[in-house]
């Protein structure tokens, strides 16, 4: 999308907006991504799926919600500022088109001691043994987490930061061990920014700010 006040071009994870007229809106919809991330749905995921109206991709003109999403796996402490810079400049240029979009943050945030980093293992693991990162858990997800705790937030319009912050904790060795969610803020202050808490955030502010649409 590109910010109307200081033209600057950002992409982000989700944009829902009224599409652009000088651009003919795009042949694919958002449940081709379906096959496009190769995204596994249970047949009761698909049905909820096959009830939404069709969401056809398409050129914004004005942006009614953008979503930044983060994941922080390993290497906490050098990720920390990338992070923060990263989505602290998504809600700055989401409101630079309009004021009213509902700008949305999420950060995934890894808990488990062990990672197995595919940027230090770009090898095959049957012929190569894994390098394995080691961390010192809970403490270095949990300074992810406050520097998270310091994005500006907003509870309307007119002002500047996220209207919406999620963050969910996940173990996640990505060693083919199973990816668990943890269901415990990392810190007290981020109990309401927990995924459930977070997505019915987000779906009231849409609800009232748009009712209308």
């Amino acid at each position: 999308m590109r910010d109307f006040s200081q033209n600057r071009v950002k992409n982000l994870d989700l944009v829902i907006c009224r599409a652009s007229a000088s651009n003919p809106t795009r042949t694919r919809s958002f449940a081709d991504l379906l096959a496009k991330y190769t995204i596994v749905l249970t047949e009761e995921e698909q049905s909820i799926l096959n009830s939404f109206p069709e969401l056809r991709v398409a050129v914004p003109a004005t942006v009614l919600v953008a979503v930044e999403a983060k994941a922080c796996m390993t290497e906490f402490i050098k990720a920390r500022p990338r992070l923060y810079d990263e989505l602290n400049s998504s809600h700055l240029t989401i409101h630079g088109d309009t004021n009213s979009a509902v700008a949305v943050g999420f950060a995934m945030i890894n808990v488990a001691k062990t990672f197995v980093s595919p940027i230090r293992n770009p090898w095959s693991l049957t012929e190569h043994e894994a390098v394995v990162s080691l961390h010192t858990q809970p403490r270095v997800a949990r300074s992810v987490v406050q520097k998270i705790l310091e994005l500006p937030r907003r509870s309307g319009t007119g002002t500047s930061g996220f209207d919406a912050i999620g963050i969910a904790i996940v173990e996640c060795a990505n060693d083919g061990s199973p990816v668990t969610y943890i269901d415990q803020p990392l810190e007290p202050a981020a109990a309401g920014l927990a995924y459930q808490d977070f997505i019915v955030r987000f779906a009231h502010i849409y609800e009232t700010r748009f009712n209308a649409i």
